[in-house]
Formats: C-alpha cells, structure tokens, sequence
C-alpha cells in the first residue's frame, strides 16, 4: 500500500515538473505600430512639438529556438 501510495506520488511530481518546463518564452521588442500612429497625429497637429519617447511602447512576442543540429 505504501508502495503504491509512493508510486503515485512520484507521478504525479513527474507530470507537474515537466508541465511547468514547457511554458513559452517572451521577449519585448518595440511596437512600431504605435510610434508610426503617435508620429503621424504629431505631423497633423500645428499645436504639437517633437515627441521624444523616454519608454517606448513595447509589445509581448514569443521567441523562435532555433533549431538544434543533429
């Protein structure tokens, strides 16, 4: 009974652990969408200076692995 009580147990680890390994990795890059939007209602506008980004917006993407040689 306490065999299979362990046997259990150490599935169970086994299929959290490797669960948790697999979640996509992210990276920020800059979102030029935004800052081409934000330039243009600039140029539009006589009322409105140069606009200097101190954080400019980013946007979440998922990094590619490369692929591993064999």
């Amino acid at each position: 009974m306490k065999a299979k009580l362990t046997g259990l147990i150490v599935l169970a680890m086994a299929l959290v652990m490797t669960g948790c390994s697999s979640t996509a990795d992210y990276a920020y890059v800059i979102d030029q969408k935004t800052l081409e939007k934000q330039e243009n209602s600039t140029r539009l506008s006589a009322h409105t200076g140069h606009v200097v980004w101190m954080n400019p917006p980013l946007r979440k993407v998922e990094k590619v692995q490369p692929e591993q040689p064999e």
